[in-house]
């Protein structure tokens, strides 16, 4: 038989360290509540003047849903009868060129107003539309009786469920000088990729002044510089003073 272990006392016992407090489990949601609480703006599409838009203090390039709706299906309605097909929307609307659209691009000022996000994206939120009756068809995309009267402020417009981002109205212009420049490059040199659509929005976000200036945005090459460098900047600068022109231009109340 094996030896008997020794008692020990318990007052011989060393006793064990307090458990440390550990803090109490945050429910889900309730940081993301502290959040909006701190920054009311975040996440409901409240924003400040911009251009001629309603755009996010954080993010130029913001709308509030209910904008952002309004703007698909003013899309949609400037199309011709019978309409055009859901793919043909989603790709105007981010700016796609192509030779047999240029009708349709002369109809609507919100060429490329979708610009900077996902063709995907933009093709959810014209099928959201659809499951929510505010437009039908897929090969014909057309205005439902609801989403007219969304349109002509009868009815409530909808708030879509993805966030995206948009072209603010006094950009658009720009983006569409460098869109149809990017479709020369293409005729001309075979090269889609010259230009990516990260490259553009950044000459949106950040418009150069010089030709250095395009040396600091990310995914331009010593090609682009040294061969375009100078047509882009001519560009920019050209739109901004074709911009501030008109406020030159008028007469002040002292002068009349």
């Amino acid at each position: 038989m094996g030896r008997r272990p020794k008692r020990v006392e318990p007052s011989a016992i060393t006793p064990s360290p307090e458990p440390a407090t550990q803090r109490p489990r945050r429910r889900r949601g309730e940081a993301r509540a502290r959040r909006l609480e701190a920054h009311p703006t975040r996440g409901q599409g409240i924003g400040v003047e911009f251009g001629e838009g309603i755009l996010g203090e954080e993010d130029a390039f913001s709308l509030p849903g209910q904008q952002i709706a309004r703007l698909v299906l003013e899309t949609v309605a400037q199309m011709p009868p019978p309409g055009v097909g859901l793919r043909t929307i989603a790709g105007l609307l981010r700016g796609e060129t192509r030779a047999n659209w240029l009708s349709y691009i002369a109809r609507t000022e919100n060429w490329g107003a979708l610009f900077p996000n996902s063709l995907g994206s933009v093709e959810a939120l014209l099928r959201d539309l659809v499951r929510a009756g505010y437009i039908e068809g897929k090969h014909f995309v057309r205005l439902t009786e609801k989403g007219q009267q969304a349109l002509d402020g009868v009815d409530e417009l909808p708030v879509p469920r993805r966030p995206l981002r948009v072209v603010p109205p006094s950009l658009r212009p720009l983006l569409w000088k460098l869109l149809l420049l990017r479709a020369r490059l293409v005729n001309e040199r075979k090269a889609p990729g010259l230009l990516k659509d990260s490259v553009l929005l950044q000459l949106l976000e950040r418009p150069p002044k010089r030709v250095s200036d395009l040396k600091k945005l990310k995914g331009v090459g010593s090609f682009i510089v040294h061969q375009l460098g100078k047509e882009i900047v001519r560009i920019v600068r050209e739109f901004f003073q074709r911009q501030e022109a008109p406020a030159k231009n008028t007469p002040t109340d002292e002068a009349s």
